[in-house]
């Protein structure tokens, strides 16, 4: 098997880390509909809770892909295939 390029390798992260922000977006937006249709008040507040815990996974998600486009550029992972 050839390994990728470093700039396949890099889109290939970004890719992912995109498509991992829309779906948790589109569960943020599932949260706050069922919010917007429950009556209970307990049940309103957990579903509120989850998605503002869903956000917050966001920025940590990019600080990842910030640190594997570095890992990528140093070439870590061409190095660890040596061995």
């Amino acid at each position: 098997m050839r390994p990728k390029s470093t700039d396949q390798e890099k889109r290939a992260a970004v890719r992912s880390v995109v498509l991992s922000t829309l779906l948790q977006l589109m569960a943020v937006g599932v949260l706050l509909y069922l919010r917007s249709v429950t009556q209970t008040g307990w049940l309103r507040g957990l579903l509120l809770l989850l998605a503002v815990t869903d956000l917050i996974t966001i920025p940590f998600t990019f600080a990842a892909l910030g640190q594997r486009v570095r890992e990528i550029e140093k070439g870590e992972l061409n190095e660890a295939r040596k061995y």
